[in-house]
């Protein structure tokens, strides 16, 4: 058996943390939507269209799980296939204003519960928090993926 480390117990301390500040806003913001469906449509936001192998590349799933979630956010128009310019055989993804719009509730309702959790934090304490977080967020993602630098 290995000894445990102090970073290692401090990572883990920190992992613990963000799963239950991302189960407490699931909580709050009384999610209806997958979170899947929203971490998906997060990736077409503010981007070009993009085939179903860069999204996969993007978020770090299996092609066919977003294969598979992309058709039924087609199915339901929240997302829309186009013809690759590049190449007629291949199709890219891009969302529709109905996905947008679907984002946009789920990320304001995010938000909110966000705030709410953050009640009497002082403005310096919530700066720390997002400047400590975008930093590990960069560190730990490629640079064009990292949307909380934006």
């Amino acid at each position: 058996m290995h000894a445990t480390t102090e970073t290692s117990i401090e990572s883990r301390a920190i992992l613990a943390g963000l799963v239950d500040i991302l189960a407490g806003l699931k909580r709050r913001a009384g999610d209806r939507e997958d979170p899947a469906t929203v971490f998906l449509l997060r990736h077409l936001t503010e981007s070009p269209p993009r085939r179903v192998t860069e999204l996969a590349e993007c978020s770090r799933l299996d092609v066919s799980t977003v294969s598979r979630h992309m058709k039924s956010l087609e199915e339901a128009g929240h997302v829309v296939r186009i013809e690759d310019p590049h190449d007629g055989r291949a199709s890219r993804l891009s969302i529709t204003e109905q996905g947008q719009a679907l984002y946009d509730t789920a990320m304001a309702a995010r938000s909110a519960a966000l705030d709410r959790g953050l009640v009497g934090w002082t403005d310096e304490d919530r700066r720390a928090l997002v400047e400590l977080i975008t930093r590990l967020a960069t560190n730990l993602n490629p640079a064009n993926e990292t949307r909380s630098s934006r």
